[in-house]
């Protein structure tokens, strides 16, 4: 009776089983590393671009009242307002601001629309242009047009999101002077998205 030979791996099989492997995944995990950094980075600035639409129509709803668009301290808070700051990577609120000056005061009428947690991954946002007041506030006027920063000045301006990896893996949305949005495009062929102004958009 003929004994049936055992099969297996030889050690020699499994040695280059585990270099090939090893190959794989050296080349695999920074590229997947990568693809989800891309796609969180795509995923804000496209919610971005829905907040700056959501108060564009709402200020389009309320006529002769402001729509303000500003970072908190604490979305957390139990009656979360304007920081006053520029640091929008901690959360934003979307507000009717009856008289437009950034607080939410309940006497003059002023109300929270939307809340909106912090950027995840540990990434930023920066407003340059618009009603920015030097980066901490958007705001809409009742025809739905974004306020200038002042008299004669353009309300244009861009948003932009960054991570660790800056300028090059940036997003970025471009609001016009009638507060219509697109998506920074890199005009130059220099691998920087290009902001308002056609300037390259710069990471904190």
């Amino acid at each position: 009776m003929q004994r049936k030979a055992n099969s297996g791996f030889t050690l020699l099989e499994l040695i280059i089983t585990v270099v090939i492997l090893s190959i794989v995944m050296l080349i695999g995990i920074p590229s997947f590393r990568t693809l989800i950094a891309d796609n969180r980075l795509t995923s804000q600035i496209n919610e971005v671009s829905s907040v700056i639409n959501f108060a564009r129509s709402e200020a389009a709803k309320v006529q002769n009242e402001t729509i303000t668009v500003c970072p908190v301290d604490d979305p957390e808070a139990a009656n979360p307002d304007c920081s006053g700051g520029t640091g929008w990577s901690a959360g934003w609120i979307v507000i009717l601001d009856v008289n437009g000056d950034g607080d939410i005061d309940a006497a003059d009428g002023d109300r929270l629309l939307r809340l909106y947690q912090p950027l995840s991954g540990g990434n930023t946002m920066t407003v340059a242009g618009l009603s920015s007041n030097d980066g901490s506030l958007i705001q809409f006027e009742g025809n739905g047009f974004p306020v200038p920063p002042s008299l004669g000045a353009s309300a244009a301006g861009t948003i932009t999101v960054c991570d660790d990896r800056g300028d090059v893996s940036a997003r970025a949305v471009v609001v016009n002077v009638s507060g219509q949005t697109r998506l920074a495009r890199d005009l130059d062929n220099n691998g920087i998205l290009n902001d308002h102004d056609q300037q390259d958009v710069t990471c904190p």
